[in-house]
């Protein structure tokens, strides 16, 4: 996905989600992040923009930076958001973020600002449609078709998600167990991702799944796809060995 077309995303999707979140008030309970209020939301948007800023202003080789907490209470984490995001927003329009090196925190990720403007964009996406859940009370029937990603957008968060997240979160789990594959289908685009998945390794995307082993897969447009893979409510079709989709659950 084009840079421009990441910061345009940043820019709308956190827009909207503000608004939403200012809808909804604090202290309203997000069903779709269990144990979490619109003050988390709010809190931990702000915390991810200011950490993407300094992820960009670290060394790449350093160690990990200091990315600070921001306030839970609503009326300070509100301040603390809109400051966050207005300093990302201006380093993101003031470089070249594929030669602007960062630190990042994916081993499979190259060392540039990219990385924290694709996660960014994503973590604003997902995170907004937590926040039009809570505020339609949890409901999540009608919002499938009241809220929807285009189709870049979801395409490029599925191909982070499988080969930049799931190599930083996967390894800080209980080490995988089990063998197989899971084949993600984008139906609208055409494109397929398998992920081989073995015991004690990192799950990685490969050219084709193995037969004659466990499977599962995730069918349906982008759109649902990305959603199915950061847990949320869609209408992804979902079949097979659920043990195997758990071992690339979203953090």
């Amino acid at each position: 996905m084009r840079h421009d077309a990441l910061i345009d995303a940043i820019e709308r999707q956190s827009e909207a989600l503000r608004g939403v979140l200012l809808d909804v008030g604090p202290g309203v309970p997000v069903a779709t992040c269990p144990g979490w209020t619109s003050n988390d939301i709010l809190s931990h948007m702000a915390w991810a923009y200011g950490a993407a800023t300094t992820g960009m202003d670290s060394p790449p080789d350093g160690p990990m930076p200091d990315f600070g907490q921001p306030p839970k209470d609503w009326d300070p984490a509100l301040e603390a958001w809109d400051t966050a995001r207005g300093k990302l927003l201006d380093r993101l329009n003031g470089i070249d973020p594929a030669a602007t090196r960062a630190w990042v925190f994916s081993p499979a990720a190259a060392r540039t600002a990219v990385f924290w403007l694709r996660v960014v964009a994503h973590e604003t996406a997902v995170h907004r449609l937590d926040a039009e859940h809570a505020r339609a009370g949890g409901e999540t029937g009608g919002m499938l078709g009241s809220v929807s990603f285009d189709t870049e957008l979801a395409m490029d968060g599925i191909e982070e998600y499988l080969t930049l997240l799931v190599p930083a979160f996967v390894p800080r789990r209980d080490p995988i167990t089990i063998a197989g594959s899971v084949t993600y289908r984008a139906t609208d685009t055409g494109r397929t991702w398998h992920v081989r998945v073995r015991p004690d390794a990192v799950p990685q995307v490969v050219d084709a799944a193995e037969p004659h082993e466990r499977s599962a897969s995730v069918t349906g447009g982008a759109d649902a796809v990305y959603r199915a893979l950061w847990g949320r409510p869609s209408n992804a079709v979902v079949t097979g060995d659920h043990e195997l989709l758990d071992t690339l659950r979203s953090p």
